[in-house]
């Protein structure tokens, strides 16, 4: 057996036609593998597809009344309609990974709760939480990890994809253990995985694919931001718990941008900087911008 190109699944592969690389039965098409001569084959597949017409239309004519020279009548050709074919933004390996994903960053949540003591010291003080009626308190506090994370991924995945590259999540070895670390001792990183893209032959639309992760957290940021001033409007206030819970959606937000503006492959800051030192500058600033107000503006709003 022989291993994927893409992924490393070792099955049965089959051969690209167009890029002579070898690939599982689920990237075996050039569309599922970003194939770099993606475009010939989308040329080939018109052509056949033109071709093909020739025998798919349905002749219709009528036979003259008699044997004269009359001209014929037209011929009425009506294409055989071919329902569109539609294929999944995620893969089954996909799917796994990121629910390998949302079970570690959700367990990586829970252990803050017992800082620092980590996910043990969650266990011995999580049924008082509950007995005391905040079970919502941790349950917020999952989702609030898993929103900044899955946005932050799925923004990857979504502009490469509008660009037409091919995207996927990916768990990645070094993940698992980094994931056990930050349970064990109560320390915020989602260091589980990555997206992948290929098929980009336009520098832009990779830049943009790769900053729009980033991005995405300093957006989320703002929007705590804007909810803790809309509480503070409406309420005179922000209540305990929920000032510590927008807070420290804010400032994770604001840091899990920050880490990933850092300007060192494999970081997302490395290709924004290549590609253009004005943009990663002035989302870095924004970032550092909202990290200060979440530290500092928010607990002015406090009740």
């Amino acid at each position: 057996m022989v291993r994927c190109s893409l992924c490393g699944q070792e099955e049965l592969c089959f051969t690209c036609p167009y890029c002579n690389g070898l690939y599982c039965a689920e990237h075996r098409l050039p569309e599922s593998h970003g194939c770099p001569s993606l475009q010939r084959a989308r040329d080939d597949a018109r052509r056949r597809i033109a071709d093909s017409f020739s025998g798919e239309y349905e002749e219709e004519e009528e036979e003259p009344k008699d044997n004269t020279t009359a001209p014929r009548p037209p011929i009425v050709r009506r294409p055989i309609m071919q329902r569109p074919v539609t294929r999944s933004r995620f893969s089954s390996r996909e799917k796994r990974d990121l629910a390998i994903a949302f079970v570690l960053v959700s367990l990586v949540a829970l252990s803050m709760i017992g800082y620092p003591g980590g996910i043990m010291s969650t266990l011995s003080i999580l049924p008082y939480i509950i007995a005391a009626g905040l079970w919502w308190y941790p349950v917020i506090l999952v989702v609030v990890f898993l929103s900044s994370f899955i946005v932050h991924e799925m923004a990857h995945k979504f502009v490469a994809q509008h660009y037409g590259m091919w995207s996927e999540f990916r768990m990645l070895p070094y993940g698992y253990y980094l994931s056990l670390f930050a349970i064990l001792f109560s320390f915020p990183v989602f260091g589980t995985g990555a997206v992948f893209t290929t098929g980009s032959s336009n520098p832009d639309h990779d830049a943009k694919s790769t900053l729009a992760g980033p991005l995405s957290n300093a957006v989320m940021a703002s929007l705590f931001m804007v909810m803790a001033l809309f509480a503070f409007l409406l309420e005179g206030g922000l209540r305990y718990p929920f000032n510590l819970l927008i807070r420290y959606a804010a400032i994770l937000n604001s840091i899990l941008g920050l880490f990933n503006m850092i300007p060192v492959p494999p970081f997302d800051g490395a290709r924004v900087l290549m590609w253009s030192k004005r943009v990663w500058a002035g989302l870095l600033v924004v970032l550092v911008a909202l990290l200060i107000l979440s530290y500092e503006f928010i607990p002015m709003l406090w009740a």
